[in-house]
C-alpha cells in the first residue's frame, strides 16, 4: 500500500520551526506593569501567524460630518468661531468648542481655562463618546464626554486603538503634532478604560526611539508586537520588531 505523501511545510511553518529553540529577546524597557523587548523577524512573524487581532482598520464607528455632530450633541456641547478678542462665540459659526455641559451637570468652558483649547473639530465616536479635535501642527485633542476627561493623554485618539482579544486591554495614542506619536496602554474598568501604562519614547540615549507604530498585533490578551517607523520610511538603527508584556 501506497503511503500518503506529507505536504511540503509552509514557509510559516518553516518560520515556526526555526525559532522553537531560538531565544532572541532583548529587554529594553521594564517597570511593575510593562517589559519591552526588542525580537528579530523570525519570532515577529511567528507570532503574528498566531495573532487572533482583527486585522480590519477603523472599526470603531465615527462621523466626520460636523453639521450632523453638532446636531447630535445639542445640548451638551455648544460650537462657535473666534471673535476679535481671541475667543470662541457660540454666535458666530464655527468648529471650535465654545461650552461643554456634561451627563452629570459640570461644564467646561475653554475660554476661562489658562490655555484656550484652540483645536477644531475632526470626528466624532459615539460608541466611544469620544470627540477628536485638531490643533497647531495637526496635534490631536480629545474630550471624553461620557467620562468627562478633556486630557488627550487619557483619552487618546481612537484611530490608534488596537484591543485585545478579549478586549481587556487596548493600545491607544495621540499625535502631539511632532513627528512621532505617543502611546499607551489601557485596561478594562467596568464599562470604560482607565490608563495602566505610558510606552516610553526613548529607550536608550538615541531618544525617541519609538515614533510611528506599524504591524501592531495581540497575540494574547497579555502579548502586544509591532514595529517602529519613522517619517519618510528613512534608514535608522532604532527599526526593530518589538514584544510588549503586560505584567
Amino acid at each position: 500500500m501506497n503511503k500518503k505523501k506529507e505536504k511540503e511545510p509552509t514557509e510559516i511553518q518553516q518560520a515556526i520551526q526555526t525559532v522553537d529553540s531560538v531565544n532572541t529577546d532583548k529587554v529594553v524597557y521594564e517597570n511593575d506593569t510593562l517589559s519591552l523587548s526588542i525580537i528579530d523577524s523570525i519570532e515577529f512573524f511567528k507570532a503574528k501567524a498566531l495573532s487572533r487581532t482583527p486585522s480590519k482598520k477603523d472599526t470603531i464607528p465615527y462621523i466626520s460630518d460636523f453639521t450632523t455632530v453638532r446636531e447630535m450633541l445639542r445640548g451638551e456641547v455648544t460650537f462657535g468661531g473666534w471673535n476679535d478678542n481671541f475667543k470662541v462665540d457660540s454666535n458666530i459659526i464655527g468648529e471650535s468648542i465654545a461650552f461643554i455641559r456634561f451627563n452629570n451637570g459640570d461644564t467646561i468652558n475653554p475660554n476661562y481655562l489658562k490655555y484656550s483649547w484652540d483645536a477644531g473639530f475632526v470626528r466624532y465616536y459615539p460608541s466611544e463618546r469620544i470627540l477628536l479635535m485638531e490643533g497647531g501642527h495637526t496635534s490631536d485633542f480629545s474630550i471624553d464626554l461620557e467620562n468627562r476627561l478633556s486630557d488627550v493623554e487619557l483619552v487618546g485618539n481612537p484611530a490608534y486603538i488596537v484591543g485585545s482579544p478579549s478586549g481587556q486591554y487596548r493600545l491607544n495614542g495621540w499625535f502631539p503634532g511632532q513627528e512621532c506619536s505617543e502611546y499607551f496602554i489601557q485596561k478594562k474598568d467596568g464599562k470604560r478604560y482607565v490608563l495602566l501604562a505610558t510606552l516610553p519614547l526613548s529607550i536608550s540615549d538615541y531618544g525617541f526611539d519609538l515614533c510611528t507604530l506599524i504591524d501592531v498585533f495581540w497575540k494574547t490578551d497579555k502579548e502586544l508586537y509591532f514595529r517602529n517607523h519613522f517619517f519618510g520610511d528613512v534608514e535608522d538603527e532604532r527599526l526593530h520588531f518589538f514584544k510588549l508584556l503586560i505584567k
